[in-house]
């Protein structure tokens, strides 16, 4: 059975990283950068994951450390402490996601890669990471930038939209920011005539 490609907003809630090595290096990376609040408990830490932004608890780890968190990447290099991790956080009700076996975990982090407000994930159901990689980066390579551009613009257009009262309007308003007009806009006028359609389209629905 195939698993069901998410996205997991944990900005401002507890992640915990069990271990210090190289992956869970990886994973503190990730989560930080999605404004996790992150905690790595751990004898030894690699020193790149000693950031401002990251509280480190050098000493093994204590069951007591699930209390309050989202979810627990196990990332040690001994497969019965990621076992026993792994049950604890399951009958907490922590999303778990283990660095040695991926399949006994709840969630696996993807190959990904961001340009503005487009991410690219690839996963490639278990079978090798490196390959996840070096699809992602093919893909990265043959983004159209176009649609980065055309999602910071309109980024403003659709913040002001929201407090449309018409909920019917609203949507199909916040639809034909993005649709082939818009990016038709852009192509052929650049910014400037992006913006003009976004325009008036706010002023058909009242928002202008």
């Amino acid at each position: 059975m195939s698993d069901l490609p998410v996205m997991l907003k944990v900005e401002g809630r507890r992640a915990v990283v069990v271990g210090g090595g190289p992956t869970a290096a990886r994973r503190v990376a990730t989560l930080v950068e999605c404004g996790a609040r992150v905690v790595v408990i751990a004898p030894q830490i690699n020193p790149t994951i000693c950031q401002p932004q990251v509280e480190i608890v050098r000493r093994e780890y204590r069951p007591d450390d699930l209390t309050g968190a989202f979810l627990v990447v196990v990332a040690t290099d001994d497969p019965a402490v990621n076992d026993v991790i792994g049950r604890q956080a399951a009958a907490a009700g922590v999303l778990v996601n283990r660095a040695d076996e991926p399949q006994e975990g709840d969630f696996t982090v993807m190959a990904q890669g961001r340009r503005g407000a487009v991410t690219v994930a690839v996963s490639t159901g278990r079978a090798s990471a490196q390959a996840a990689a070096a699809i992602r980066d093919d893909l990265l390579a043959k983004l159209d930038e176009s649609w980065v551009r055309l999602l910071s613009v309109t980024a403003e257009y659709r913040q002001r939209l929201r407090s449309a009262d018409d909920a019917r309007k609203r949507q199909s308003a916040m639809r034909r920011l993005t649709d082939a007009s818009a990016m038709a806009a852009l192509r052929s006028g650049g910014e400037a005539a992006l913006r003009d359609h976004c325009q008036r389209i706010l002023e058909e629905v009242g928002q202008a």
